[in-house]
């Protein structure tokens, strides 16, 4: 099972949420580093440091949930970790075979000396020495067969961000210019002048077919940086018409191999076809 042992301290501009814990946590203090053990092995998880209270309850209570379940597979939440791909048919193998999965919330807010991770590492020793070594490697493994016969067979549609940088869809057309696999500008004739300062974009989100069509467009998204809202309806409208006609044909986008229908979001922004230096940025 891959273990990642994040606590986001470091950047202020990632930590909203963290912002928003700590407020309402009503903490004073700033919030330390927290220092995780180097491997958290066996020796610490037998025997912590008393003052590392945080790990010491959580060991008791994996400890009971190990005995009230017997089968268990920890779900790790944290601010900046990724789920994978196939939760839902994960979700389906664990309620088969009648394992308890339960939830390790690893927090913003943390102090030095302070273990977060002790819950999930106890019940993954555990579950290993009672099942053996590739118990969650195996449970992972028939989620994600799952999840491709449903790719292959359902028309299971997978975000662009669950596949590696070389099955990602690519467009065709090669007049288009997607930036960062996220950015694009288009060209539109509008009653107003696009000033380079104003920040007026839309996101659209759509659906790359497995024949490279793409369906589904939707908008999730609108900045209007600053221009009257009554050209809203307007704008979109251009910018939906203009990725019907010249973003409808795509290398569709694979899974392991698998050619999968692809859920995709990109942002517009505008250039005047008539005034070629003003756009949006």
């Amino acid at each position: 099972m891959k273990h990642v042992y994040l606590i986001y301290f470091i950047f202020p501009f990632f930590f909203v949420g963290c912002k928003k814990q700590e407020e309402k946590l009503n903490i004073t203090e700033k919030p330390k580093i927290v220092t995780i053990p180097n491997g958290l092995d066996l020796k610490y998880l037998a025997n912590p440091p008393k003052t590392d209270t945080m790990c010491i309850s959580d060991i008791q209570k994996a400890k009971r949930d190990i005995e009230k379940y017997s089968k268990l597979y920890v779900k790790t939440i944290c601010f900046g970790c990724d789920d994978k791909p196939f939760e839902t048919e994960l979700e389906e193998v664990l309620k088969a075979k009648k394992i308890k999965q339960v939830i390790e919330d690893i927090g913003c807010v943390g102090y030095e000396g302070q273990t977060q991770v002790c819950y999930r590492e106890t019940i993954d020793f555990e579950m290993k020495k009672m099942y053996g070594q590739n118990y969650f490697i195996e449970l992972e493994k028939e989620a994600e067969r799952e999840f491709i016969k449903n790719i292959n067979e359902n028309s299971k549609i997978v975000s662009i961000y669950d596949l590696e940088d070389s099955e990602k869809p690519k467009i065709k057309n090669p007049n288009i210019q997607i930036e960062n696999n996220y950015y694009t500008t288009i060209k539109v004739d509008f009653p107003f002048k696009l000033e380079p300062y104003l920040n007026l974009f839309v996101d659209i989100t759509f659906i790359i077919e497995k024949n490279g069509t793409i369906t589904n467009l939707s908008v999730s998204n609108w900045v209007s940086g600053g221009i009257d809202e009554k050209f809203k309806k307007e704008i979109i409208s251009k910018a939906l018409e203009s990725f019907k006609k010249d973003y409808n044909n795509w290398s569709p986008g694979k899974y392991k191999g698998n050619i999968a229908r692809t859920e995709n979001t990109l942002r517009v922004s505008f250039k005047n076809k008539t005034s070629p230096n003003s756009r949006t940025q």
